[in-house]
């Protein structure tokens, strides 16, 4: 594990897991949570896809909440869809959603930056649309796992791991 900026202790930051001949097989980045002196967020985990299903993610948590914890923090959050199973095995609880920048997380489309005239086509042509289709049938009924939390049925499930 190397501080992209060994010099520097601030945050953001992000950490790289390298082999031993220094290739890069993976990286994360951690923000502070804002108005939170023990919180952080992580931005992103990402392995080569060529070096997953080895253990190098779960190293790279390790890592990573040894990093933070030397410098105080005591919450790690995070928002992931779809791989809440493998952050479930590495410690990390679902949580309430939550806000990590102080903000709200919803990015909004930026207004356009000049006008865009169309040509008018002819006024006269409709235009037909096809049927709806039927609606799908209903979910089938199934045994709920472990792993399962009513929480993760938004769009992205917000998760947590306490130091």
């Amino acid at each position: 594990m190397k501080s992209l900026n060994v010099s520097c202790d601030d945050f953001p930051t992000c950490l790289i897991l390298i082999n031993d001949k220094d290739k890069v097989l993976g990286h994360c980045k951690i923000s502070l949570v804002a108005k939170s002196k023990v919180s952080c967020f992580i931005e992103s985990v990402i392995i080569d896809y060529r070096c997953r299903s080895r253990g190098l993610g779960s190293r790279l948590l390790r890592g990573m909440e040894e990093y933070v914890a030397k410098r105080g923090l005591k919450n790690i959050y995070l928002k992931t869809d779809g791989q809440e199973v493998f952050y479930y095995k590495n410690g990390y609880k679902v949580c309430d959603p939550f806000k990590a920048y102080g903000i709200n997380d919803i990015i909004t489309a930026s207004p356009p930056l000049g006008r865009t005239k169309f040509k008018e086509r002819n006024a006269d042509q409709s235009v037909r649309h096809p049927p709806l289709p039927p609606p799908p049938p209903p979910m089938p009924t199934f045994q709920l796992s472990k792993f399962f939390d009513a929480r993760m049925l938004s769009q992205k499930t917000h998760m947590v791991k306490k130091l």
